[in-house]
């Protein structure tokens, strides 16, 4: 009998230490914000930024690229980069921004955009989404990526 309850002592403060770890680590836990490289030497354009604004968002920072380093079987590691022209925040969310450059080749269907900006959900799996911001013809559009769970081939 007094086994049983040395046991089950030994139990509960095992739980409550579990508790106390997990607790810490959620309230020390980094945001995603604190996790990216934002630059205090960010190109302002005053056009995209009073684009970006009217739609209500808040640029915080940007102008950066994030390496991507690629091998393939056993030749030589070659990197790669993803850039990133804007972050922004609205209603707590944040978001990647890239602007459209005229050489850039854009389709609009949904095998381009995966192949176009996967990489981006893949660099910042916590981000709300991606704005693809078009100066030329004033608009932004706002791509956002969720995966689903596999699935055979024959259903």
């Amino acid at each position: 009998m007094l086994g049983d309850s040395f046991v089950l002592v030994i139990i509960m403060v095992g739980l409550v230490i579990w508790g106390l770890v997990a607790l810490y680590r959620y309230w020390n836990r980094e945001e995603p914000m604190e996790q990216l490289y934002i630059s205090e030497h960010m190109v302002h354009d005053e056009e995209v930024e009073t684009l970006l604004e009217k739609e209500g968002y808040d640029v915080i920072g940007g102008k950066f690229y994030v390496p991507l380093y690629i091998q393939m079987d056993n030749q030589e590691e070659q990197m790669s980069r993803i850039w990133v022209d804007l972050l922004v925040t609205k209603h707590n969310n944040w978001y990647v921004v890239r602007l459209v450059r005229e050489r850039m080749q854009l389709d609009w269907t949904t095998n381009g955009i995966r192949k176009l900006w996967l990489s981006y959900k893949i660099a910042f799996p916590d981000c709300d989404g991606l704005l693809i911001v078009n100066q030329a013809e004033r608009s932004i559009k706002l791509i956002r990526m969720h995966v689903g769970e596999p699935t055979a081939s024959g259903e």
